[in-house]
């Protein structure tokens, strides 16, 4: 009988650049994201003392997302990420052809820990302005607010050496501060205020009636790696 040497199959090392999934140490990271946007809390104390909440100017939607930054050393990514909150006008504006959206602008930074090649744990960091917005009856009124932290927990797992997913929650919050213009409910209003109040036109809401917010974005992102190395 006689016996033939058969070589073991290729490991990594022997692999051709176009056959192994690998995280490229340096690239150019661009992507983006979408998913399912919750808003929640206060935007200002009204006339009568009380929480003017999100609802009441915009109700829940979609976020859409867009990034560029860059990979370096494979686990940490600086960006610049835009997202559009993909809402309708809230409960003030039922009945009229009220528009409402959101906005968030900023900067981010990502860790990846684990096995960069295959599936690893992402955390998110990210600061920035974030504005409301909701035209009725031909006038515009705008709240803006700078939010110090918005924190993302998911998973980066890698499909390609130029290509991954990210399922990603991602929490936010901070305090409306600077506003514009003026907007006017629809008409008979339970507690008779007819639109935006009057302090909201001086740029500034008052620190003693200034509440806060928060947003939940349950999404899913994918990004490509290119200019790799």
């Amino acid at each position: 009988m006689q016996y033939s040497y058969v070589p073991p199959p290729p490991g990594p090392e022997s692999m051709s650049e176009a056959e192994y999934v690998h995280a490229p140490k340096y690239s150019l990271w661009l992507g983006g994201r979408l998913g399912l946007l919750l808003n929640g809390g206060g935007i200002y104390q009204d006339p009568n003392g009380n929480d003017a909440p999100m609802s009441d100017f915009v109700t829940n939607g979609l976020a859409l997302e867009g990034d560029i930054g860059a990979r370096i050393s494979r686990r940490y990514i600086p960006y610049l990420g835009l997202e559009l909150g993909l809402v309708g006008a809230g409960k003030r504006f039922n009945g009229t052809s009220a528009q409402a959206g959101t906005g968030f602008l900023g900067i981010g930074f990502r860790f990846l820990a684990g096995d960069v090649d295959s599936v690893s744990f992402a955390s998110d960091l990210s600061f920035g302005f974030r504005k409301l917005e909701v035209s009725s009856q031909g006038s515009t009124w705008s709240a803006t607010s700078f939010e110090f932290l918005r924190l993302g927990l998911g998973a980066d797992i890698r499909f390609t050496s130029y290509f991954t997913i990210s399922p990603m929650v991602t929490l936010s919050g901070g305090t409306f501060t600077g506003t514009s213009g003026s907007v006017p409910f629809a008409s008979g209003q339970t507690d008779g205020q007819t639109g935006t109040p009057g302090y909201v036109n001086n740029g500034q809401i008052p620190t003693s009636q200034q509440t806060n917010y928060y947003a939940i974005i349950l999404g899913c992102g994918a990004h490509f790696d290119l200019l790799g190395k």
